[in-house]
Parts: structure tokens; C-alpha cells; sequence
């Protein structure tokens, strides 16, 4: 019935169409204007709830694992650091030796970091936190010591767990937002925090000497740099670094800057004005790579937000990502080196969509045993389609006040993903519809070669499974035909294709028809790429007796020119009794839930996975991973 209102109201809409909009592409142009694009985008984080004693626990619970799990299945790495406050807190201190050597218990941190390296993400490590059982003495008699030896504990201790290349990949970083009395647990005076600071450096140093002198980078101060009155840890660590650059213990600045709630662009505004303000006060360190790890819409994750729960979140995300490449590619922000979207964290009852997260999370406390639901949310989405981006590409262009998008591309073999977005920031749409024509013109090389498309979108009210939890009266507990429902509008759509044009083919046209506010991406392959790879790292959550969400990996490079995953499942080896349970359904990302009708058909038994390119093309199945239930 529901889907059966959305189709009458699409219809309705069309009949209200204005203005057509009109994009022209010419790929001679594209290839002569663009610049290598960095994936600075591609981070998120989340600060576990008071209190600090508990930290191991809410970490390792099922509920933030399997938030962690999701997170980590967008294809070609569309997320790839989590940053995390408090994670010191998971360390025990264990005893000391003769000579009176501290030695640390990290079981709990290995868990946790076991699971983060088995989604595979990475972490943004804050060396925040005080482990337990420590003595305050301890940490005051021999405090520079103190630092300098747990951080090179941590560092050799995880080079040796997960190997140099893996570790090398984290973002270690210093203590967040020192200079807030809420986070400054240890009472750190400005001169405590310069040494806190300049310890674990040396700690790092240390630690990369015993691997082949690797030089382990390291991140800070993390500061929100407001008044130097009431943030003189932030301020005064750089003037240091001012005085003496080559002492300075960071090889990237991070800060932070969100904005009021209204627009996309007050972040990037906040950034370079912050960034002027450096240059002024400090120009030896200006030449050194900045990131803004907190730049979301407004400040407080918690508070309830009606536009986090649709896509003016998520197009508003994707406009701060286009905005911040637009500086980068012009040089007005050359030395960016990331953002981060605070937005990892897990919501909760009755703002499950409202809050700053990427998923909305049920917490079903009435079944026995309690489970838990998750829904993806439309800015989940727009990060796995900003992950298709290819690793070149053009400037924002500007079609409208709120249409633009971006040409990115690879030239051998060719690849091309156009992405495009309305957006009017939080505020509502003053269109209700668009169409939109978009004019591809190949060059002449590209027009002797195979090429294929695919065109994927998401739209307010179609792609919104907010609207679907209203439309049924916000129940805390969803039937699982609502979350069947909702499930089916988690991700993109599919708009057009996948097509294959004739070889002789030397101008694409498309037209879409869009519901505001809307994404949607392009892409173009060239039969030269290779063939889909196997699937690997195939793993199953349970859910509950009849539901089972499947994962896998793929390899980044592969992920181009995928349109879809096909998951098959099987209740024995025999090869005859295999069945894809996800036919018909989109699956763009490295996720399937599988929720049969009534729980009749069971999900104990065999799971395998393949990938579907744009010409049709399957990979090889993945080993068959078995699910006991």
C-alpha cells in the first residue's frame, strides 16, 4: 500500500514540471582541466557515553560492533577511519617488574581493535584517556616517562600485532579538545600538556626505531582554537611549533569547525578563516597539511534534528565534501589534508533518525533475547556513492543556486563517475522536482572502445526510510514488514542502465527526473576494465532466529564498475540447492540483510557472494561461508 502512494505521488509530481536544467559534459575539456583527487572525505568518529569506566563495555557490545560493521561495508573504502574518544581507558595497568618497568594488561583494546581491523577500517587513534589501575602517583612522579613509555608500548605492541603496513595506515592523534574542563580529566596545566604532548612523541619515535626506524606520524592538537584565554593548550602548542618547526611533535594540525545548523558552506568558511588566522600568528607552520576531523552542520550530535533524518543531511554532507575540493583544486585551502564526520555514533529511542548518525538504530528490548535493528540512513548512502569517485577530477561546477557536481575520471582504463546534487542545505526545497539533462560528448579514442553506464540516485521520499517509520506512526518496535519496508529505501536507485552504447557512439544524453533535495552519480566504464574478482572476507551477524545481515570485502579497485552483489544461499554443500535470496533488489554495498517472509524459509546454512559489473559480467563466487543460526 505504501509503495503503491509513493508511485500516485511521483505521478502528481511530474505533472508539476517547470524548468529543465541542462549539463554539458565534454570529456576532451574534462581531461585537459583535472587534478589528482585525494579521498579526504572518507573518515567518521564517535565518542563512547559517560561513564568513562565503561568504555570497554559499550565498545565491545553487540550493538557498537555491528554499528562498526556497517559502517565498514561501503564499497572502494567509503569509510576508512573511525575515530574514537576515550580508547585509553580501555588499557589495565598489570604490574611492574624489578626495575619498575610498568607493564600493561591490553586485552579489552585488542578486542576491540581485532574487530576494527577485521571490518576493515582503520582507527583514528586519540591518545586520550588514562588506563585503569594507574596510580596518580605514578603518573605525577614520573610523568613525562609515563607518556613517553605508553605510547611506545601501544605503538610496538600493535605494530607487532597487525604488522607495520596496517598500523602505518592508523591516524594516532593527541588529546581531543584539551583545553574543555569536561574532557580534561587529568587536570593537565598548559605546561603538563606541552609535555604530555612532547612524551608521546618521543614515545613514537621510540617505538618506530625497533621497525625499521619507521617514522609513525602524529596528529594535533585537535583544538577547537577559540579565545587564547580560554583555549591556551591548542594555541600555545603551536606557538611552539612556530618557534621551533623542526621540533614541532605534529605532521598534521587538526581542528575543528562546524557549523550553525544552516549551511553547507559556514564549514569551509570556518575552516580558511581559521586558517588565515594561523597564517598571521603562525607562518613557519603554515605550510604544514590541516585537517578539520569534527566539520559537521552544527555542534551536538544528541539533540534531535528532523533534517539529519532525510536527505538534506546527507546532500548537505556531499556539498561540504564538493566545497572543500573546490578550495583544494583552486588553492584556497591547498594544504587540506581531510575532514571527518563526527556521526558514527549509535541513536536512540525516539530520535533513532534525528540524531547526528549514519544508521538509525531499533533497539527491540521486548524480544528475548533483546536484539537490535539497523536502518541505513540517506547520508549513509551518499557516502557510498561519493565513493565511486574516480581518482581525477574537475571543479565544482554550478548548474543552479542548488544544483552542481563534479566530473571525476580515470583515463586508462577509462572510467568516469559525474556526480550531481541538489541540495538546499537544511531548509526545505523551493522546487519539489527537477529535470535534468545531462550531455556526455566521448572523445574520439573513447568512441572506438566499449562503453558502459549505470545511473544511480537518491531522491527525498523515495530514498528515505524516515518517511516509510512516519508514514507508520514512529513505532518503537517495527514489525518486520515495516523494517522490510524501510529497508527497501535504505540505498540508491537505480535510474538508468546498466546500458551498453554501440562502439560507435560519440554523444550520451540522459534526463532525469528528481525529487528534491537529490544525488546522483554516472558512471561510464570501459570494457578494458577486467572482469569482477572474487569476494572475500564473507562474514554473518545474527540478528535473531530468522534474520542474518551477510559482509564481505572486496578489493577497492574492483568496485568501479560494479552495479550489484548477488547473495546466494544454501541450506547444504549440494550445488543444485543454492538460491539467490537478494534477486530483484539493488545491492550497491558490501551489506546484504536477509530477512526471509515469516522466518519459514530459515537462515541457518550456506551464504556465497559474487559482484555484477555494468556489462553483465560475473566474478567468481566467494568460499561458502556457513551460518549456524
Amino acid at each position: 500500500m505504501f509503495v503503491l502512494l509513493m508511485l500516485l505521488a511521483f505521478a502528481v509530481d511530474t505533472l508539476a514540471l517547470s524548468k529543465v536544467y541542462e549539463v554539458e559534459i565534454d570529456l576532451q575539456q574534462v581531461f585537459m582541466h583535472g587534478k589528482p583527487l585525494p579521498r579526504f572525505w572518507t573518515s567518521t568518529g564517535l565518542c563512547p557515553p559517560a561513564p568513562r569506566e565503561k568504555v570497554a563495555d559499550f565498545l565491545l557490545s553487540n550493538d557498537s560492533l555491528l554499528n562498526l560493521e556497517i559502517i565498514g561495508s561501503l564499497p572502494s573504502e567509503g569509510l576508512k577511519h573511525v575515530r574514537i574518544h576515550w580508547l585509553l581507558d580501555m588499557i589495565t595497568f598489570s604490574h611492574y617488574d624489578e626495575r619498575k618497568s610498568i607493564f600493561y594488561d591490553f586485552s579489552r583494546l585488542d578486542a576491540f581493535l581485532d574487530k576494527i581491523h577485521e571490518f576493515g577500517l582503520y582507527p583514528g587513534f586519540e591518545f586520550m584517556g588514562i588506563p585503569a589501575s594507574v596510580y596518580n602517583e605514578e603518573r605525577k612522579h614520573r610523568f613525562a616517562y609515563f607518556w613517553s613509555d605508553l605510547a611506545m608500548q601501544m605503538a610496538s605492541h600493535y605494530m607487532r600485532r597487525y604488522g607495520m603496513q596496517y598500523v602505518s595506515k592508523w591516524r594516532s592523534e593527541t588529546w581531543n579538545e584539551p583545553d574543555l574542563k569536561n574532557y580534561n580529566v587529568a587536570n593537565f596545566t598548559v605546561d603538563d600538556y606541552i609535555t604530555h604532548v612532547r612524551s608521546i612523541r618521543f614515545g613514537l619515535d621510540a617505538a618506530g626505531r625497533l621497525f625499521n626506524n619507521l617514522q609513525i606520524p602524529l596528529r594535533g592538537p585537535a583544538g577547537l582554537f577559540k579565545s587564547k584565554e580560554h583555549h591556551p593548550f591548542c594555541w600555545t602548542i603551536l606557538e611552539l611549533c612556530n618557534d621551533s618547526p623542526r621540533k614541532c611533535p605534529f605532521e598534521t594540525i587538526t581542528f575543528h569547525r562546524k557549523g550553525s545548523g544552516l549551511r553547507a558552506d559556514e564549514i569551509l568558511q570556518g575552516g580558511l578563516l581559521l586558517m588565515e588566522q594561523l597564517k598571521e600568528k603562525f607562518p613557519k607552520i603554515n605550510q604544514l597539511p590541516f585537517s578539520n576531523n569534527e566539520a559537521d552542520p552544527i555542534a551536538g550530535w544528541s539533540t534531535p534534528r528532523v533534517f539529519h533524518s532525510d536527505l538534506r543531511y546527507g546532500t548537505m554532507l556531499a556539498s561540504t565534501v564538493l566545497q572543500h575540493w573546490s578550495a583544494l583544486f583552486n588553492g584556497r585551502f591547498a594544504n587540506l589534508e581531510s575532514i571527518s564526520h563526527d556521526n558514527g555514533f549509535l541513536s536512540y529511542h525516539p530520535y533513532e533518525f534525528d540524531q547526528r548518525t549514519l544508521l538509525a538504530r531499533f533497539q527491540m528490548n521486548l524480544t528475548h533475547p533483546r536484539h537490535v535493528q539497523y536502518v541505513a540512513k540517506p547520508v549513509f548512502s551518499v557516502l557510498g556513492m561519493l565513493a565511486g569517485l574516480g581518482p581525477m577530477a574537475t571543479d565544482i561546477s554550478f548548474v543552479s543556486q542548488n544544483i552542481s557536481y563534479v566530473v571525476s575520471y580515470q583515463e586508462d582504463p577509462f572510467y568516469l563517475c559525474t556526480l550531481l546534487i541538489s541540495s538546499n542545505d537544511t531548509f526545505d526545497s523551493i522546487e519539489r522536482r527537477q529535470v535534468l539533462t545531462l550531455n556526455v560528448t566521448l572523445n574520439n579514442q573513447l568512441s572506438q572502445q566499449t562503453i558502459g553506464y549505470i545511473v544511480e540516485g537518491l531522491q527525498s521520499g523515495l530514498n528515505d526510510p524516515n518517511h516509510i517509520w512516519t508514514y507508520y506512526g514512529k513505532q518503537p518496535y517495527p514489525t518486520a514488514f515495516q523494517f522490510k519496508q524501510m529497508r527497501s529505501a535504505q540505498f540508491p536507485s537505480i535510474l538508468d542502465g546498466p546500458t551498453i552504447l554501440r562502439d560507435d557512439t560519440k554523444n550520451v544524453t540522459l534526463t532525469l527526473n528528481l525529487r528534491t533535495p537529490w544525488m546522483a552519480t554516472v558512471r561510464m566504464c570501459s570494457l578494458q576494465f577486467s572482469k569482477p574478482t572474487a569476494l572475500h572476507n564473507i562474514r554473518t551477524r545474527n540478528i535473531n532466529t530468522n534474520e542474518v545481515i551477510i559482509f564481505w570485502h572486496e578489493k577497492p579497485s574492483d568496485v568501479r564498475c560494479t552495479v550489484n552483489y548477488e547473495v546466494w544461499f544454501s541450506k547444504s554443500n549440494r550445488s543444485i540447492a543454492w538460491r539467490q535470496i537478494n534477486s530483484g533488489k539493488h545491492t550497491p554495498f558490501l551489506v546484504y540483510h536477509y530477512a526471509p517472509d515469516g522466518g519459514a524459509a530459515g537462515v541457518t546454512g550456506l551464504y556465497r557472494v559474487r559482484s555484477v559489473d555494468v556489462f553483465g559480467r560475473v566474478g567468481a563466487f566467494s568460499k561458502a561461508h556457513y551460518h549456524d543460526g
